[in-house]
């Protein structure tokens, strides 16, 4: 099971954080969590995890998790952002999410016990990590708590096939000016709708294997935006929106060939 997190409740542009695995739920406390996890944990099973757990710190750029190594724990995200991906048979990587503070991660019921996906950090990240037999028990021990893992499986198979419909009917461009203004969003605070100044910690490469683009493609279209007017920036992760609006037609356009 990949990340957990929760749905915005928005029109328009939605369709860009929910298909592009952007979840738009704000702050990091787990009741905030975004909408395609569980909804927030009773006091009972929010302290039974906390007891269970221990803090795990990784470095920018470390590896989390492997896929097919034993699935001895799952995690969630208290800071930093994590991305999940999957090889494919020729080495090539595909990055399904980045997931944020709030989500859960590494869960899997799977015959084999292993890691259905492997995980980078990339930003530090601070982590809870769990054993697995005892959060098992406790999805059996707490009530309510399995349906709703099951329930965030269920939201993540949409999901996926929003996902795949954006991917395979739309340009480089529509993908890009998603992606931004899903991470504007995303980066507001709970008093605004979304922010104009972005920090896009993700390196190109990381964008281009997420939006299933090469990392050519990646910077010669944002030097495009640039050129136009569209973002402006640095190179340390730092991108102004300064034509939002050109950026919603092209979200908007794909938005409604999805």
């Amino acid at each position: 099971m990949a990340g957990l997190n929760a749905k915005h409740a928005g029109t328009g542009n939605s369709i860009c954080s929910e298909a592009l695995g952007m979840p738009l739920a704000k702050g990091n406390a787990m009741a905030e969590r975004p909408a395609k996890g569980p909804k927030a944990l009773d006091g009972e099973a929010a302290s039974r995890l906390a007891e269970m757990s221990r803090v795990v710190i990784v470095p920018a750029g470390r590896q989390v998790m492997m896929e097919g190594a034993p699935a001895t724990e799952l995690f969630s995200i208290a800071e930093g952002i994590v991305s999940i991906f999957k090889l494919m048979p020729d080495g090539r990587r595909q990055i399904t999410g980045f997931l944020y503070p709030g989500s859960f991660f590494g869960v899997t019921f799977n015959v084999s016990e292993a890691y259905a996906y492997s995980a980078d950090a990339v930003t530090e990240v601070k982590l809870q990590a769990y054993p697995r037999r005892n959060f098992e028990r406790l999805l059996d021990e707490v009530p309510g708590l399995r349906r709703s893992f099951i329930a965030a499986m269920a939201d993540e198979l949409t999901e996926a096939q929003d996902r795949i419909l954006l991917l395979a009917h739309s340009s480089a461009s529509q993908r890009l000016a998603c992606f931004l203004l899903a991470l504007s969003r995303r980066q507001a605070d709970p008093a605004a709708e979304a922010v104009d100044k972005v920090f896009v910690p993700m390196r190109g490469s990381d964008i281009a294997d997420y939006l299933g683009l090469t990392a050519e493609t990646v910077s010669r279209v944002l030097a495009t935006f640039r050129r136009k007017g569209i973002i402006g920036g640095d190179r340390n992760g730092n991108t102004e929106i300064r034509d939002r609006a050109a950026l919603e037609a092209l979200a908007g356009t794909l938005a409604r060939g999805v």
